[in-house]
């Protein structure tokens, strides 16, 4: 019955009712034939007609309660359809909606300022799904219950479309915890070369005042000490 479309149940929920109302409609003439055999003076008759009237009531009886029963039943179940598709539609209109979301999300940027702004979107869409797990869990419990209810009827439909659905849900938490470790993996790849460079310009400093000191040493020592070719020709004069 679960494979079928909420607008079968309710066709079916319709025979239902067309058959109670055709049964009460009989019911009046059933007490009539009652009333007739319980009238007649001969004592054979009436006992031979009264059993026959007997059985005809308690076939009566029976079938109305299988119906009655049945047409119970079909109510609940159209409630429940009507309850389980429309939390289906919802988890399927966030799902849908979050899955976009990701899609548009730019890829991982190359500078800190941008993927500052791009972890703070990723922490929040993160936030977003763990919050919502709760409507998951909430469905998932939903179609145990309506399983273990119509355990007698086919309920592969209910399966299928909450297995979907946590598919996609595992699927959506997967992605957006896997875009975190991306971007904080990017993150400090630039953090680990902003490092590697001011070390590079602490040496390129530090270089550059030994250079600086080597040339205050050399000025020290004079011009002639700093170029001997200068002093060969004055004392070759002498």
């Amino acid at each position: 019955m679960w494979h079928q479309s909420q607008q079968r149940t309710g066709t079916l929920e319709h025979r239902y009712n067309s058959v109670l109302r055709e049964l009460e409609g009989k019911k009046p003439q059933l007490d009539e034939l009652v009333a007739s055999a319980d009238s007649l003076k001969d004592d054979a008759s009436r006992t031979q007609l009264h059993q026959k009237v007997s059985k005809l009531r308690e076939h009566w009886d029976e079938t109305n309660s299988v119906v009655l029963a049945r047409k119970t039943q079909l109510d609940a179940m159209y409630t429940d359809t009507h309850k389980f598709d429309a939390k289906r539609a919802e988890l399927e209109s966030w799902l849908a909606r979050m899955e976009a979301r990701l899609e548009r999300m730019a890829p991982v940027a190359r500078t800190a300022d941008v993927l500052d702004q791009q972890i703070r979107e990723q922490k929040g869409f993160h936030a977003e799904i763990h919050q919502y797990k709760h409507q998951v869990e909430l469905f998932n419990q939903m179609t145990q219950r309506l399983i273990a209810i119509y355990q007698h009827d086919d309920t592969r439909r209910l399966k299928k479309i909450t297995e979907t659905i946590n598919l996609r849900y595992s699927s959506l938490n997967s992605s957006i915890i896997a875009r975190g470790k991306e971007l904080h993996s990017a993150m400090n790849s630039l953090h680990n070369f902003d490092k590697a460079l001011d070390k590079f310009a602490s040496w390129m400093s530090e270089a550059e005042s030994n250079t600086d000191l080597v040339e205050l040493e050399v000025d020290k020592l004079g011009p002639a000490r700093r170029d001997p070719q200068a002093r060969g020709p004055s004392m070759h004069l002498k």
